[in-house]
């Protein structure tokens, strides 16, 4: 195990801007970056599930991360996103990411083929030998359709070099719980679904990883802040606050609605990727006046 990286707070799960003709629009990186920055962020995940990486191709994954390194210039810390459903091209794109200097590496589970246990501590294994970067575990159990349990990522780190810590997506905060109480000291827990910014940090969680920053940085900034100065009141109203935006925000296609609203905030990062899809004009108009009633727009 490398030492133990140290990351806290929002780490925004970054969108990729995309043009009509799905390349990438490198000028909206610019734009975001400063914007996440501007209002307190903590880090960076590019690439992951918000950022459309499992469907990018190679080369479009590689030049995203080198403009969000470049246009980060070190001002706060990256997790790049490397995995993809097999071993050798997770490896390849670490291998760039330890070429670009990234500050650590996550890989999702692998997805489609589904590995047991063996299989899923090679793959990290294989990862963790390949590169000296911090590596962290990404369990979405969602999207590999299956979970990473605490006994199973025990496995992991005994068989793992520059383990690093886990992201969970699990949505189960006792599972989130038991990460941190049995792996909290020697390894970084992270917290996601954006729902559970609150409950995730009041069980534990070092960070969290967050989609909904993308659009609205401060809310989930102001809840972090909140916890840390213990002002337990102030970070559930403003959970309660973020649920309703994110209710707002699940109306529509997947990931769009993110960007539409990013492109109201006077940042146009573009379109989605196929084959995800735009939103018509009537899902922007009721995106629009459902966030205008909420007073964030």
């Amino acid at each position: 195990m490398v030492k133990k990286f140290e990351v806290e707070g929002i780490i925004t799960a970054l969108l990729t801007p995309l043009t009509k003709d799905e390349k990438i629009k490198e000028d909206a990186f610019k734009e975001l970056i400063a914007f996440q920055i501007e209002h307190g962020v903590h880090g960076f995940f590019p690439l992951g599930t918000a950022g459309e990486g499992m469907k990018l191709s190679i080369e479009k994954r590689k030049k995203a991360a080198e403009i969000v390194v470049d246009r980060t210039d070190g001002r706060v810390p990256i997790i790049l996103h490397v995995g993809t459903q097999d071993t050798d091209t997770t490896l390849e794109l670490a291998k760039h990411a330890k070429d670009l200097g990234v500050d650590a590496i996550g890989a999702v589970g692998p997805f489609f083929y589904t590995p047991d246990t063996q299989g899923l501590i090679q793959h990290y294994k294989r990862i963790g030998e390949a590169v000296d970067l911090p590596l962290f575990v990404y369990n979405n159990v969602d999207r590999q359709g299956y979970n990473i349990s605490v006994g199973t990522f025990e496995k992991i780190t005994e068989a793992t070099p520059h383990l690093a810590g886990l992201k969970d997506t699990s949505y189960r905060v006792d599972q989130l719980q038991d990460y941190v109480n049995k792996f909290g000291k020697k390894y970084t827990i992270i917290g996601a679904g954006d729902s559970l910014i609150f409950a995730n940090f009041a069980v534990g969680a070092a960070a969290h990883i967050c989609a909904v920053s993308n659009a609205f940085p401060e809310l989930p900034v102001q809840i972090y802040e909140a916890m840390k100065k213990k002002d337990y009141e102030k970070a559930r109203e403003l959970q309660l606050r973020l649920n309703d935006i994110l209710a707002a925000l699940r109306k529509g296609p997947y990931i769009t609605p993110y960007k539409e609203t990013l492109r109201l905030r006077g940042i146009d990062v573009g379109t989605v990727s196929s084959p995800l899809r735009e939103m018509t004009e009537e899902e922007k108009k009721a995106l629009r006046e459902n966030l205008k009633s909420l007073g964030v727009i």
